[in-house]
């Protein structure tokens, strides 16, 4: 569950108002963004991002007075725990479901890290232990379960499959449909619908133009990053550059 523009608000003016550190739980890529927006109205704290390695997307935000210090990544209330056993028929969805099956909410974990025997998991403190005690089970699966130093984790492997394709324009309905194998139509009908983000922000409009490095994301079918902008062919259309994420 994202956190609420309210709530991230609250937070910062308790770290004003008391001159002390705090943490939030994990924020999503979106509400890192919506955080940072926030802190422009402060002149007297501060925030980072910890997440456990540097290519986290779910990460913990340390909110503090400018007067103080960041502190360091391993002092933050976040630990590692790895899963061991035979995960090759079970998801990432299939992982995030046995924790959150045992009453843990969402914003307790960060990334899920699932290889095909083992799998590496950032939570927070709060929760470690639990998970460490009750955790037996992925699906049918028996795990092992166990803790590990955060310069463990193993981190993933970005995989992704190279769209090199022709547009007519750089609009965020002509990225869509190109990146995900839709039509314009479709796409546009999607992007209405509230359904796709640009750089982890709900945008409704069509003709919305990308930049190049833009990550555009579809609601229940993944994340695609508009690489570049290659060059133009002899008709006038526009040779571009995607990275359609696995």
């Amino acid at each position: 569950m994202d956190y609420s523009i309210a709530r991230l608000e609250d937070i910062a003016k308790w770290v004003q108002k008391n001159k002390r550190d705090r943490y939030t739980d994990f924020l999503s890529l979106r509400d890192q963004k919506i955080l940072l927006k926030l802190m422009t109205q402060f002149d007297d704290i501060n925030c980072g991002f910890i997440g456990g390695f540097d290519a986290a997307e779910r990460k913990i935000a340390h909110i503090y007075p400018k007067f103080r210090n960041a502190v360091d990544a391993y002092k933050a209330p976040i630990s590692a725990i790895r899963i061991n056993g035979d995960l090759s028929k079970l998801s990432h969805r299939d992982v995030l479901g046995s924790i959150l099956g045992l009453g843990i909410k969402r914003d307790k974990v960060g990334d899920i890290i699932k290889r095909q025997e083992s799998c590496d998991i950032v939570v927070h403190n709060d929760i470690a232990s639990y998970i460490l005690i009750n955790l037996h089970k992925i699906g049918k699966e028996r795990v092992n379960v166990y803790s590990i130093n955060l310069d463990e984790i193993m981190e993933p492997e970005v995989k992704y499959d190279d769209i090199n394709t022709t547009v007519a324009s750089i609009r965020l309905d002509s990225i869509i449909a190109s990146g995900f194998k839709l039509s314009r139509t479709k796409a546009s009908e999607l992007i209405k619908a509230g359904l796709a983000e640009v750089n982890w922000e709900t945008k409704l409009e069509p003709s919305f133009e990308i930049k190049e490095g833009d990550i555009v994301s579809l609601r229940g079918r993944g994340r695609i990053k508009f690489e570049e902008i290659i060059g133009t062919t002899k008709k006038g259309r526009i040779y571009i550059h995607i990275l359609k994420y696995k």
